[in-house]
């Protein structure tokens, strides 16, 4: 964003907030003009540095840092994601260290290298993340710091890719995360089988992948006291004759919503708080697809 696009936005601000012409935003308290700054993006928020001398480093301690190199254009000196990564790294040196990250977030098209993702997560560990969001498009076993797994700040994950990461040898992965949304394009068994057994308070898992077998078929064995909110997405494109297979072991699950591509069985066991179920098969080639039965879906919800 252009000097000028802000100056004209706060000139705008000045004559609304005050007739006279006096600048009410810039006479706010930094901590309440680093909490709106926190609601742009990044980028937007750094920008503000220019407006005067007042302004030159108040985003330096905005709670939420949100990256994303879809705002990176290209241009002749400096390649766009040269451009993207020179950013990131460049405010993480200026941002003022003592004060808690509550959002960090990443979306990105492609890396020159994933070492750069794990210096970026790894900061927000030690900034002590509350929320962290990662979208990395284009590679497969995008590999994660092992300070991620015990962070005792986290309590909300959402990954959008096939990340790999170290579970601890205490067998206890995320100690504090309550919402856990993934997004993966190949879902692996050595992953799926451990990942969602191992974090204590977990309430909110979000599950969305696209499965392709490879010779194996993907088991999701989902175990949580804590788990009140279950929602599964998933396309098998497995040319195998026996699909993907699902057992969920939640007493406490109150909401259940499940949309396939396929009318695999769903063991489900020990159903005492489920309040509310939304099942669907959707034909991912689009063709005409007959529902479930209602005997399908009773005997769905008994388990077994």
């Amino acid at each position: 964003m252009k000097r000028s696009d802000f100056s004209g936005r706060k000139s705008k601000l000045r004559e609304v907030g005050n007739r006279d012409g006096e600048d009410r935003i810039s006479s706010l308290p930094d901590a309440i003009i680093s909490h709106i700054l926190s609601f742009l993006p990044t980028k937007a928020a750094v920008a503000t540095s220019v407006l005067s001398s007042r302004w030159k480093f108040i985003w330096t301690s905005v709670p939420n840092l949100c990256f994303d190199d879809r705002l990176f254009s290209e241009c002749e000196d400096t390649p766009a994601l040269t451009r993207f990564e020179n950013f990131v790294n460049r405010v993480i040196l200026l941002c003022d260290y003592s004060v808690n990250i509550n959002k960090f977030s990443i979306i990105c098209q492609k890396f020159s290298g994933l070492a750069s993702l794990k210096f970026w997560v790894s900061y927000a560990i030690t900034r002590r993340v509350r929320e962290l969001e990662l979208s990395i498009n284009g590679y497969n076993n995008v590999e994660l710091p092992d300070s991620i797994c015990s962070s005792k700040t986290l309590e909300v994950l959402k990954l959008k890719s096939d990340f790999v990461f170290k579970v601890p040898s205490s067998g206890m992965c995320f100690p504090c995360v309550k919402i856990l949304h993934l997004e993966m394009l190949y879902p692996k068994n050595n992953m799926v089988e451990k990942l969602f057994t191992i974090c204590p308070l977990l309430e909110d898992l979000s599950i969305k992948g696209i499965i392709r077998g490879f010779g194996s078929v993907t088991k999701f064995n989902i175990s949580s006291r804590t788990l009140k909110k279950l929602t599964i997405n998933l396309e098998d494109y497995n040319d195998l004759e026996d699909k993907h297979q699902v057992v969920v072991r939640a007493p406490n699950l109150e909401h259940l919503h499940i949309r396939d591509s396929t009318p695999v069985p769903y063991v489900v066991h020990e159903l005492h708080s489920l309040s509310k179920v939304v099942f669907s098969i959707v034909d991912v080639f689009m063709e005409d697809f007959d529902p479930p039965d209602a005997d399908c879906v009773v005997q769905f919800l008994k388990g077994s």
